[in-house]
């Protein structure tokens, strides 16, 4: 099997890595030597920390003789059975990708985008035969993260998504299936929902970056608080990406924090300030955070409309309570799915707390979904 993987910035060398360890010969594309030079010497190191943790199932040098690089596009393409496109998240790009892809690949071949935003239906207009298109948004880093979304779009045929689906799990990965094609998916909507409401409350003088952060850490048990996983991915990922989904008809007013972040160039750890401040530009140093901060910060409020947007997830058909529940556990490392959350708050405190946030914003957003208002008023859970 031969799989091409177009782009070797971080999401492309670490789905290659991926493709390679599971016995696919592997040919990585990229403009410039320099970038494929440097994703080749990533994958070594990064195959040399599995190897001293006993990861494994064969040497380093086997896995790395089947992984090749080209420069040309439509030399990498031609033989491949499977394609995965990891180019940064702009639609030009990617329809210009994808247009090449549709005429170079082998007409059998599947066309998977890791994009983390837009509708993969989008992209697939360019191609002859659409239904071979599909998502296979993987989580940073790839290596790392067991997630996969794998993203149906409307002409996607049942054979490429099963397709997808073994390749995932060939890979060692937990797929999740989105049945509807819409921007951000679940891990982004839910995401975005998170982000921006903890940057809200801020906004609106009801809690602090560390209250908030505090909040998420010690009292919900997150991996990292709203603005420190802001700094550490990137405020201008997360800005780019969430305006990408508002194009796309999520209903979101962005929160000024990260406008003014963004505009200022302080994109978090990699620039040495974001919401915090690091002591060296491009070294990641964990922000101090009280542990009692947060002691007082609502966590309803905080969490309330991403539970809602995973109900309307829910309702709309986009993927079953279970695997939405799976994907933020796998996708964010919640140490319960974001519905099991709101169960556990309650889903009346839910309600009450959106429109508790409608009244301080005045935000169209907080809107209490039609189904978690059936489930207020019959006083079932969402299982």
């Amino acid at each position: 099997m031969k799989a091409a993987v177009i782009g070797a910035g971080t999401m492309g060398h670490g789905i290659a890595q991926l493709a390679a360890m599971a016995g696919y010969n592997v040919t990585l594309n990229d403009v410039s030597d320099d970038m494929l030079n440097a994703a080749i010497e990533k994958i070594r190191w990064s195959l040399g920390k599995m190897n001293e943790g006993g990861k494994l199932k064969e040497s380093i040098d086997s896995i790395m003789s089947r992984l090749s690089t080209e420069k040309s596009l439509d030399d990498a393409l031609s033989a491949a059975s499977v394609m995965f496109e990891a180019a940064p998240e702009m639609l030009d790009l990617k329809l210009k990708l994808f247009k090449i892809a549709g005429a170079m690949a082998p007409d059998d071949a599947l066309l998977a985008t890791n994009t983390s935003s837009i509708p993969v239906s989008e992209i697939a207009k360019v191609v002859p035969k659409p239904e071979r298109v599909i998502g296979m948004h993987f989580f940073n880093p790839p290596q790392l993260m067991p997630l996969v979304e794998i993203v149906r779009g409307q002409k996607t045929s049942d054979g490429y998504v099963k397709a997808a689906v073994d390749i995932s799990k060939k890979f060692g990965k937990e797929p999740v299936l989105v049945n509807r094609d819409v921007p951000g998916f679940i891990v982004n909507r839910v995401l975005a929902r998170l982000l921006n409401t903890s940057c809200a409350l801020v906004t609106f003088g009801v809690a602090t970056i560390e209250s908030v952060d505090s909040a998420l850490k010690y009292r919900l048990g997150f991996p990292m608080g709203a603005f420190e996983l802001a700094d550490y991915s990137g405020i201008d990922v997360f800005y780019l990406v969430f305006q990408a989904m508002k194009e796309r008809g999520f209903v979101m007013h962005q929160c000024s924090l990260f406008e003014e972040k963004y505009g200022r160039g302080e994109l978090g750890f990699k620039t040495g300030s974001g919401f915090y401040t690091y002591p060296a530009a491009g070294k990641y140093y964990r922000a101090s955070i009280s542990r009692d901060a947060g002691a007082q910060v609502d966590l309803a409020m905080l969490v309330a409309p991403a539970v809602n947007e995973a109900i309307w997830l829910v309702r709309e058909g986009v993927s079953e309570p279970q695997n939405v529940d799976k994907a933020t556990k796998l996708g964010l490392g919640y140490p319960q799915g974001i519905l099991e959350i709101g169960n556990e708050i309650g889903m009346q405190r839910i309600m009450r707390a959106i429109y508790k946030l409608r009244e301080m914003t005045s935000w169209d957003e907080y809107e209490p979904d039609t189904l978690l208002q059936e489930i207020v008023l019959s006083g079932t859970k969402l299982t």
